[in-house]
Order: structure tokens, then sequence, then C-alpha cells
């Protein structure tokens, strides 16, 4: 089989990755919970998103197939260390909008309350393939990329999995529950927590 090549992403091709990322998550759980509206949803994720790219580049690492089939967000995380708010908390935000930002904050805050402080950790909050390219094992070959060089720098890797398909594949790669399921409110999905402990180099 092929290997499949994995690109690191440039900041020259931040515009490129944020469209990539709204693809890959623009029928995901948690997406359509927040913006329900596919017509909305679509004019609003690059933009968003954007800034979450822009985040990644600067804190972590974006990685993606040389094609930009699958893209994966990683962000370095220090002990003790708080993740931002939800970009629009503090803005004065257009009525037709209100309801994506209150919404938003709801994620952003469930999800921090939940995230592990305790020692430093990479966390991956985006990893995904476009629809053309799923079932290729492409994420797979952006997990095991980050996860070789994880384990290269003793460091454990945080996540959430939004789907038992998802958790089943991170489970393969050694990741596991780590506590109960996060929970959204008004009928919202439920996400897992998952953990994984960097393996030991031979």
């Amino acid at each position: 089989m092929t290997q499949t090549l994995v690109h690191r992403v440039g900041p020259e091709e931040l515009d490129r990755a944020a469209e990539a990322v709204a693809e890959a998550f623009f029928d995901e759980v948690v997406t359509e919970w927040v913006i329900p509206d596919p017509v909305q949803r679509k004019q609003l994720m690059p933009l968003h998103l954007r800034d979450l790219v822009e985040k990644a580049l600067e804190q972590g690492e974006v990685l993606a197939t040389a094609d930009f089939g699958a893209i994966s967000l990683w962000l370095d995380r220090a002990a003790g260390e708080s993740g931002d708010a939800f970009p629009g908390g503090e803005l004065d935000i257009p009525p037709e909008l209100a309801e994506f930002v209150r919404r938003g904050l709801i994620v952003a805050e469930l999800t921090e309350a939940r995230h592990p402080t305790h020692t430093a950790h990479i966390y991956l909050p985006c990893i995904g393939a476009l629809p053309a390219h799923r079932g290729q094992g492409l994420g797979s070959a952006l997990l095991r990329d980050k996860l070789e060089r994880a384990d290269a720098a003793n460091l454990p890797v945080y996540l959430e999995a939004s789907s038992t398909r998802n958790r089943a594949l991170y489970a393969r790669h050694g990741f596991e529950a780590l506590g109960d399921p996060i929970r959204f409110p008004e009928g919202g999905p439920e996400i897992h927590p998952m953990w994984r402990e960097p393996s030991a180099q031979v």
C-alpha cells in the first residue's frame, strides 16, 4: 500500500486549511448542533475555523495530507493552562448570529471544564477527512505521524471523540476513555474525552 504523505501546513496556507477543516467537519454532530441550518453553516464555518487554524499554526501544528484530503489541528498545552473562550463572547454580535454564538459558548465552556490541566500535553481539537476522501485511512496516517513524535517527546495526547466510529479509531491508537461523556443541552450530542499516555520508546 502506498504510504500517505503527511504535510506540515504553513501560515501561507491558512485559508486553504480553514476551508478543508470546514468541509471535513460540515456534517460533524457538534457542528450541526451549533449551526443547524446548512446554508448558514456553510457560510460561517470557514470564518470561525480560520481563527482555530491560525491558533494551531501559532501554538502547535497543522498537519494535512498532500492534497488536503484530510487535515488535523494540534495544540500544545502547558500544565495548568486554560483554553481561550469561544470567539465572539465579548463582541457586538449581529442578531442573526446570536444563537450560533450562544451554543458555541456552551461547547467551549463544557469542554474546557473537562480539559485536563495536571500536566503538559498535546490537544487534538480537530481531525477529519473531506467526504470524498473518507475510508482511505488518511486520518490514521495523520494520527500515526503526530503520535510517533508525541511518544518521542514523552507527551500525552488529549481529545474529544464525537462518534462511536471515531472512539474505536482512537482506541486502536492507544487512547482510553477519560471519565463520563460531555453532554450538550437542548437535545445536543455527547462527546467522549479520551487520553493517551506516551508509548515507551524501544
